[in-house]
């Protein structure tokens, strides 16, 4: 008896800090454990459910863990019961540990990327076409093999808000010709002709007879002529940790991975570490820290102190992206982070109708906050019209905000200095701050 006691505490300890991932299997063998025990302890611990948060279309949200999901229904283990939500009452599916692969100097617009015919974008390493077969080697999911036709563009080049209105119109244009896309300083110029091979040194296009090669450092991008885009709806959009975004026609869980079928007809399985998110409102839903967004004209409140890092995106600014947004003790994976004295401003162009987020002070250094009280006004200002505006000290609870973004072309935010250390510790965030079309 006195076996199985020690047996029955050694295993809920050992479980339980596997699944807080505070100890590794060599860790338990060092402390008495035997090897077999912690292999099964660890297999137990893999086994359960993957933390989740669900959105329905009315806004509320269910905790728990993913027990079921396919195209028609997902179903999360709460501590009271099983819940299953029907896929068509959903807005967004987030799974809770996804750990964002992006740095402040490594955002979204410098990952090389792959548009399909769904509009599907594919972060890659290496693309080289073989007949009339693309061969990608992906950021999050190894190779894969996409049809030729099936790509509407592939970009290597960075876009920043200097090129990005000339990107879009070279996307959109529905040119009879390919275009090889070359950037000169602010500007994006272009070959027409017709590629006819691709390979990681670099691209082949003819033009007009003769062939022409450029190496892949060179190129911005290449956008491929007469692909229609194929708008048949799809169940969701899936986002990826690496920067992907999926349109997906059917998915289907399967233990630790996700089996997913694009609406372009290409068959993928991702490991559920690497699912951000899956937005079933048909990308209606957008994060901020997602979007382009200039703060050049943010102003430190004391001059004699410049401010290094204004905003940060997903996680407080020099924690190297290892710690998240703590708003009253609550961890946020997505979010904005910002200085007081920020200025950001957001070019909407009256494509969304909401914005949602949890607004009050970042808490990681709630330890010294009492010592210096540090407070700040927050403004949200939409076409120059103020839309919130609100005080706030260290120690206010946070605030759910919800507002109304209906023919805003230009949204700003404001974090305004108010405490007597002027700037000292005014950290401010935005939890999951979404914008809704």
């Amino acid at each position: 008896m006195h076996v199985h006691t020690n047996w029955h505490v050694q295993f809920l300890f050992i479980l339980n800090r596997l699944k807080s991932k505070s100890l590794s299997v060599t860790d338990f063998v060092a402390r008495g454990a035997s090897l077999d025990a912690a292999l099964q302890l660890l297999l137990v611990a893999t086994l359960s459910g993957t933390p989740v948060t669900v959105t329905t279309l009315d806004g509320q949200s269910t905790v728990g863990e993913l027990a079921k999901l396919d195209s028609a229904q997902v179903v999360v283990q709460t501590e009271a019961q099983d819940k299953t939500l029907p896929v068509d009452q959903l807005m967004l599916l987030r799974f809770n540990d996804a750990q964002i692969n992006e740095t402040p100097t490594e955002g979204k617009a410098a990952k090389k990327v792959v548009r399909l015919s769904d509009q599907s974008l594919l972060t890659f390493e290496t693309v080289i076409f073989k007949e009339k077969q693309a061969e990608l080697e992906t950021v999050g999911y190894g190779a894969t093999t996409v049809p030729v036709s099936a790509i509407r563009d592939i970009r290597w080049g960075a876009v920043d808000e200097k090129v990005q209105e000339s990107w879009t119109d070279l996307q959109s244009r529905g040119a009879r010709d390919d275009l090889l896309v070359f950037r000169k300083g602010d500007v994006l110029d272009y070959v027409a002709g017709s590629v006819s091979d691709l390979t990681d040194k670099g691209v082949t296009i003819n033009v007009r007879g003769r062939e022409l090669k450029a190496p892949v450092d060179r190129i911005f991008a290449v956008v491929f002529a007469n692909r229609s885009a194929n708008e048949t709806p799809g169940v969701g959009l899936l986002r990826t940790t690496g920067g992907d975004e999926l349109k997906a026609k059917s998915i289907t869980l399967k233990e630790s991975t996700l089996a997913v079928s694009l609406v372009s007809g290409i068959n993928l399985e991702l490991d559920l570490s690497k699912i951000r998110e899956i937005d079933f409102g048909g990308g209606r839903i957008r994060y901020l820290a997602d979007l382009p967004f200039d703060d050049s004209t943010s102003v430190s409140p004391n001059s004699e102190f410049p401010v290094v890092w204004f905003t940060a995106l997903n996680f407080p600014a020099g924690s190297g992206g290892r710690r998240p947004l703590l708003i009253d003790g609550k961890q946020y994976q997505r979010g904005l982070w910002m200085h007081s004295g920020a200025v950001v401003r957001f070019r909407l162009n009256r494509q969304f109708t909401e914005l949602r987020t949890v607004a009050g002070f970042d808490q990681t250094h709630v330890g010294k906050m009492p010592r210096f009280n540090p407070k700040v006004k927050l403004v949200f200002e939409g076409d120059s019209e103020e839309l919130y505006a609100k005080e706030f000290s260290w120690d206010t609870p946070p605030e759910k905000i919800n507002l109304n973004l209906s023919n805003v072309r230009e949204l700003i935010i404001r974090v305004e200095s108010l405490g007597v250390g002027k700037g000292i510790l005014e950290h401010f965030a935005l939890g999951d701050a979404q914008v809704i079309k």
